[in-house]
């Protein structure tokens, strides 16, 4: 045996290079399995469903039947957990059995990933003030056309896009869009006040500090604590919701862009390496 040479005349820096190999397939197959399981659960959570209609780039459908936003970025997790655990096994099947067009197909895969995600990262940095701008003329206008005032009894009429904003603005202490003064619009809201019928309510119950329990699940039935507040505008929350949805996301900004990192220098280093042993001459069969 030459030195330096393994079985099957395999050099000991090729068969570090192969074990490496395998070692990132069955992390892009982990992590394949965590992106299916996280879109799973976006598209299963309570809290998400109820703001589904809020996150519908068709709000001005009374019925659309459009996907939100939320269930286009959870498909999107979901498609790329399953091209994830393919790319692994796809990798794990060219290392192991050596066969060198698996490795040219693996490495044309994952430059397409690489390519891609670089494209959708310059897209988002490109256009991300655009987009807030269209999204919240899209959240006012929703407001304006379909927002009711939250269920205060059996009989009180909602809709889906009315119920998703109390659920918002209780649960994330928020009110309107941008401000209260968005619901000034709010032409379908009759605006009457159930404890103080003589009165007319400046801001909706859920725009005020309330002595319930936050939930996504149920809305208080009792929004007394909540008169004054709701009937002169005082001690409502200050802050948009959209601002606030945007400082929640924020917190996690770290954590999503450490992991990006990660996956993407697993990506870069995958397809060096499935280069490397493409450009050996032979196939090979064993260690």
């Amino acid at each position: 045996m030459a030195s330096g040479q393994g079985h099957g005349g395999m050099s000991l820096s090729m068969k570090l290079i192969r074990l490496l190999i395998v070692l990132f397939n069955l992390a892009f197959c982990v992590i394949g399995t965590v992106l299916l399981g996280l879109g799973i659960y976006v598209v299963k959570d309570p809290k998400l469903q109820q703001l589904r209609p809020l996150l519908n780039p068709d709000l001005t459908a009374t019925y659309s039947q459009s996907l939100s936003y939320i269930e286009i970025f959870a498909i999107a997790i979901i498609v790329l957990g399953g091209v994830l655990l393919g790319i692994g096994f796809l990798g794990c099947c060219g290392a192991i059995k050596g066969f060198r067009f698996l490795h040219v197909l693996y490495a044309f895969i994952i430059g397409v990933i690489i390519l891609a995600e670089i494209a959708i990262v310059i897209t988002f940095v490109v256009y991300q003030n655009q987009f807030r701008a269209q999204f919240v003329v899209k959240l006012r206008e929703s407001i304006a056309a379909s927002y009711v005032g939250p269920p205060l009894n059996s009989a009180t009429g909602v809709n889906p896009v009315s119920l998703s904003w109390d659920f918002t603005q209780f649960n994330l202490q928020c009110c309107g869009a941008i401000s209260k003064n968005d619901f000034s619009s709010a032409s379908n809201w009759n605006r009457t006040n159930p404890y103080q019928p003589e009165t007319k309510l400046t801001i909706p119950f859920t725009c005020c500090p309330l002595s319930a329990e936050k939930s996504w699940t149920s809305l208080p039935t009792d929004f007394s604590s909540a008169n004054t507040c709701a009937t002169t505008g005082f001690n409502g929350y200050t802050q948009g919701c959209y601002d606030r949805l945007v400082d929640f996301i924020a917190a996690y900004k770290n954590n999503f862009l450490i992991g990006l990192a990660v996956v993407g220098v697993v990506e870069v280093l995958a397809f060096v390496f499935a280069i490397t042993l493409y450009c050996r001459k032979t196939d090979y069969n064993t260690l």
